[in-house]
């Protein structure tokens, strides 16, 4: 259950009997507290989430209050030169598969890349698009859905419209999901090869959510939760942190000073 998220590194390192992991406490004894993180291998993952489970089943309450208030946090500065640039990119409702997800990332006029599942426990599957401004100066995107599906084209042309949501010609939308759902650029590494896709948990659902630490070609997902106007909490391998939301800015601010803008 998410409700019981895996935490104390200090106690992992202590029992891990195969050296320093990647997520181990220094040395020195200070605990790193930073929210941009290298990706990390999914064995390295999974041994330091495996470790911490045999020692312990923290309720999600009890270690938020082990931390900083969200609404003590200060907001920090939102990167609106990027939000600008890739207003397209985000997480996406099909209204055809309402408990799965579209994630759309990429530059105009370069490679991007559409992420998409359709049911919690289907197949995932990612497909090859590009963005361009059409005739009348309006956003497109050249999608193929050939490896969804065989029998689909490789030259889906879909519309941009002006709310952000994506139109497609036999009329399906794909709606652009709002408040903390989305991704966000991390103000530690550069967009959008390190990027931070928050979804909603639809295994778990209420507000349960999953969250994809994107690095270059590595990825793995971590869990937290949306604590509305009191912030948002995940758990970060050997961390668990609390961020303060700024709706207006589609900013999340965190206590070591870094900020993801959502896009």
């Amino acid at each position: 259950m998410v409700q019981y998220l895996l935490s104390v590194v200090t106690i992992v390192a202590l029992l891990s009997s195969n050296g320093v992991s990647a997520f181990s406490q220094p040395s020195n004894n200070n605990i790193d507290v930073s929210t941009s993180l290298d990706a990390v291998s999914r064995r390295d993952v999974l041994a330091t989430s495996a470790a911490t489970a045999l020692v312990s089943a923290v309720p999600l309450e009890a270690l938020a209050n082990e931390m900083p208030n969200p609404k003590d946090i200060q907001n920090g500065k939102a990167d609106l030169d990027g939000v600008k640039k890739f207003a397209f990119n985000g997480v996406y409702r099909d209204k055809k598969h309402p408990e799965g997800y579209r994630v759309l990332v990429g530059a105009i006029n370069k490679e991007g890349s559409v992420t998409m599942q359709d049911t919690p426990d289907g197949k995932t599957y990612t497909l090859c698009t590009k963005v361009f401004k059409d005739e009348s100066g309006e956003l497109a995107l050249n999608m193929d859905f050939s490896s969804y599906r065989e029998s689909y084209p490789n030259d889906v042309i879909a519309t941009v419209s002006k709310n952000g949501n994506i139109k497609f010609p036999d009329g399906n939308v794909w709606k652009k999901e709002v408040g903390v759902i989305g991704v966000y650029i991390d103000g530690f590494a550069p967009y959008p090869k390190y990027r931070r896709i928050i979804r909603k948990d639809m295994v778990t659902k209420g507000n349960n959510l999953a969250v994809d630490m994107v690095s270059g070609k590595k990825t793995f997902v971590v869990c937290g939760q949306d604590l509305g106007k009191g912030g948002v909490v995940i758990d970060f391998p050997g961390k668990t942190c609390a961020g303060k939301v700024d709706t207006y800015l589609g900013t999340i601010s965190w206590v070591d000073g870094n900020v993801w803008t959502k896009v």
